[in-house]
């Protein structure tokens, strides 16, 4: 009954050659690197976007 799940065979190290040859950066492997850089990329650009915003409105003496 679970001889399917404990006589499996050994893949790992199939999958860690497979996953070491991809020349992406290490952040960029993932499956879905892009969704999550898109997503951080977007919130970093508005925090940016406002703090440089503010630091403008506080240089010219406005609140």
């Amino acid at each position: 009954m679970l001889d399917a799940l404990v006589y499996r065979p050994n893949t790992i190290k199939q999958r860690q050659a497979q996953f070491q040859a991809d020349p992406r950066h290490v952040f960029q492997k993932v499956p879905r690197a892009r969704l999550y850089m898109i997503g951080f990329m977007s919130l970093f650009t508005v925090g940016t976007v406002g703090i440089a915003h503010g630091a403008y409105r506080m240089a010219l003496g406005k609140k």
